[in-house]
């Protein structure tokens, strides 16, 4: 509570009882309201607290994440979104109902939390909930009475070929070029790109095997160009790292340095949005244009579902027009 607050707060129990009590009576009153207060809201975090951090059944579900091979980062995230709400609400993850999610989703809409952030969360809480439900852990999964969050859906479009040109000429070092290019030809994450080593390169047949989320190992392309860029970086390299691709202040180019990276390509070729999972959204919309199934485009990005390789390939209306005319002519 504000100093503002407590301030109303008072005029308005004076004004309630200054025909009942007197000055002093009301001065207790007030003192014993407000350490009354304090000592509730040292409890009510001290349960947060050690809900956040003890919960069995969250320790359970997190522990099955990892035995069924789910990322340490996608276990980070969901373990502290579940803290978050187990701390909010006051309560343990067998006593969360709808309406304390329904409060929590109040609170974050009031706090400007996107409508697309909110609905990832809501997979969240029905992941979890779910499984503790299935394995008959609760009595009840609280999100089954939640209706679904309709976040508004923005269209993402893939690099042009302009785009990418005037990026390709923004790069400064034969480093940045081979990185371009690998992430347009691969599609790899950002992650994975990091990770890799040179002898993961084979150029002879121009494939990469790549680990991707969830342990999963798939194999990825390089294009002729990208082949070309990432020879020319080797034979630039002075250095005896293993990595694929290095920095000057560290033997392995990190996830942040290569968003850095790109960052610093935006700001010069003035192409906005440049980020690695553009790539991922050019190659599969350039596989697709070009007849690839998608079903293959799923493989080679690594998704574990097809709708989400579906959501990465924008549909050009000139070209479905085009197949139409050709089909019913």
């Amino acid at each position: 509570m504000t100093i503002q607050e407590r301030k109303w707060m008072e005029e308005l129990v004076r004004e309630k009882l200054a025909d009942t009590l007197t000055a002093n009576q009301l001065t207790a009153v007030l003192n014993a309201m407000w350490e009354a207060g304090a000592d509730m809201e040292r409890i009510a975090t001290a349960i947060g607290e050690k809900t956040a951090a003890d919960d069995e059944l969250v320790k359970v579900y997190l522990q099955t994440m990892k035995v069924e091979g789910r990322s340490e980062k996608t276990i980070y995230q969901y373990g502290r979104l579940l803290d978050r709400l187990l701390t909010f609400c006051c309560v343990p993850a067998g006593s969360i109902t709808t309406n304390h999610l329904r409060q929590w989703f109040a609170a974050e809409m009031e706090r400007g939390i996107s409508l697309t952030t909110l609905r990832g969360n809501r997979f969240v809480f029905s992941s979890c909930f779910g499984w503790l439900w299935k394995e008959g852990l609760i009595k009840a999964n609280p999100v089954s009475n939640m209706g679904p969050i309709k976040a508004p859906k923005l269209k993402k479009e893939p690099f042009s070929a302009v785009e990418l040109e005037l990026i390709k000429e923004s790069c400064t070092t034969a480093r940045d070029k081979a990185v371009v290019c690998f992430l347009l030809s691969t599609g790899c994450r950002v992650a994975e790109a990091v990770s890799l080593n040179k002898d993961d390169i084979d150029f002879q047949s121009k494939e990469v095997k790549v680990l991707g989320k969830g342990n999963k190992e798939r194999t990825v392309f390089l294009d002729d160009v990208a082949s070309a860029m990432l020879f020319r970086y080797f034979a630039d390299r002075n250095d005896h790292d293993e990595a694929l691709f290095s920095s000057r202040s560290s033997p392995r180019l990190t996830a942040d340095g290569l968003r850095q990276m790109l960052k610093r390509i935006e700001a010069k070729s003035g192409v906005e949005n440049i980020h690695p999972h553009r790539f991922r959204r050019t190659l599969a919309t350039s596989l697709a244009r070009k007849g690839m199934p998608v079903q293959e485009i799923k493989e080679i990005l690594g998704h574990e579902k097809i709708e989400t390789t579906m959501t990465y390939i924008s549909i050009d209306q000139t070209q479905v027009k085009s197949h139409y005319q050709a089909i019913v002519a």
